[in-house]
């Protein structure tokens, strides 16, 4: 049963199953969704390509104890990672805190059951 356009919408039931909303109806899933990761992937490697190769030249470091010269991109990414890995350990949570989480997600479990 199709719509023209002076017909009333209409209700949910009255619907046949091709014209029902359901869970596909919201943002696309598969084959597409893939390909628009995949363009975004593209742009940021060309813009990481860009910006490693406009931080190219060498520069000065000064560490505390010694000093050394190494291209700003490099910099840049030693920088990233080690920030990377300090707010790793940082915001994990301790070990009793992870201990108390897992017995709580337990008790819901049992309690589902």
């Amino acid at each position: 049963m199709h719509r023209s356009e002076g017909d009333e919408p209409l209700e949910p039931e009255d619907r046949t199953p091709d014209e029902r909303p359901g869970p596909r109806s919201g943002p696309r899933s598969g084959p597409r969704s893939g390909q628009a990761w995949g363009i975004l992937a593209a742009i940021a490697v060309a813009l990481l390509i860009v910006f490693a190769a406009l931080n190219f030249r060498p520069v000065r470091v000064h560490f505390i104890l010694f000093e050394s010269r190494a291209r700003v991109v490099t910099v840049i990414i030693v920088a990233a990672a080690l920030g990377f890995v300090v707010g790793y350990f940082v915001g994990r949570p301790s070990r009793e805190d992870r201990r108390r989480l897992r017995d709580l997600r337990d008790r819901s479990e049992d309690r589902q059951d």
